[in-house]
């Protein structure tokens, strides 16, 4: 049976929102970093509980690491695959995960 794939829109729909921005990001990476702590982006999705195969995104990255895994087209539409470990939260633990407190 071949996966179903996502428009882009409804990918971004399903995605929780995020409660920190880019430059927020950007801060708390330069402080672990300042800090001789692990500091990549990959260390921040784990620090914030997103989905660590996402990369709290939402859909499969590309095997190369670069995009998002194109699974079939409807029409002039990409489709894209939703990732199988958070169901298309980007959060850890799945869809139906409260952030910690």
């Amino acid at each position: 049976m071949q996966k179903q794939g996502l428009p882009w829109a409804e990918v971004r729909s399903n995605l929780q929102k995020r409660s920190i921005s880019l430059e927020d990001i950007k801060a708390w990476r330069k402080s672990e970093a300042s800090a001789n702590r692990p500091s990549g982006y990959k260390d921040f999705c784990l620090n914030y509980d997103f989905c660590q195969t996402c990369l709290g995104e939402g859909v499969t990255i590309n095997d190369n690491g670069i995009g998002f895994k194109i699974i079939g087209m409807d029409g002039d539409i990409q489709l894209f695959e939703q990732c199988p470990v958070c169901e298309g939260s980007g959060r850890a633990g799945g869809p139906y995960v409260q952030k910690k407190k």
